[in-house]
């Protein structure tokens, strides 16, 4: 069947794309490890394009999808994987099964890999307010300008950071 091979392809670039993800959150992690600005400015726009493939990508599933709803004789908003295998049965099924199983698999290490990233981040974060707490003395919070600049004020000096 023409329309199930399409879906089970996009469904398998699908995956690839979320395996290619999580990597890329683990480089992005590692590139913040190492302080490295240069791989870091890559790697963010790498992130970037594949987030323009990934939505280009989700347009071409959403349309087969529709197709193979038709076949299954389901209304193509309730064309999940598990009710299309149900529908249609047979290896049919088997496959999407485990097109699904696949694609739940590589989210969750997506998942993962993105909340270590963020942790990571939000410790550095964390790290350079308190140094510039310290460096900047106790007591006074920062101030934002108009312009979206933080302003702290030390001892008749401004310290300025763009935001």
């Amino acid at each position: 069947m023409r329309g199930l091979d399409e879906l089970l392809s996009a469904l398998d670039e699908q995956v690839e794309r979320l395996h290619a993800r999580a990597v890329l959150m683990r480089a992005l992690r590692e590139g913040v490890l190492r302080d490295d600005l240069t791989a870091l400015a890559d790697l963010l726009s790498r992130q970037a394009e594949a987030e323009g493939e990934a939505r280009a990508a989700e347009q071409r599933l959403l349309q087969i999808r529709r197709g193979v709803a038709g076949l299954a004789d389901l209304p193509a908003d309730r064309a999940t994987l598990g009710r299309l295998a149900a529908a249609l049965g047979g290896p049919a099924a088997i496959a999407l099964n485990d097109r699904r199983e696949r694609l739940l698999a590589a989210v969750e290490n997506l998942r993962r890999e993105s909340a270590s990233t963020a942790h990571l981040v939000r410790h550095a974060v964390e790290f350079n307010s308190r140094l510039i707490s310290a460096l900047l003395g106790e007591g006074e919070g920062p101030t934002y300008s108009a312009s979206g600049t933080v302003e702290s004020v030390c001892q008749k000096g401004t310290f300025q950071q763009s935001v």
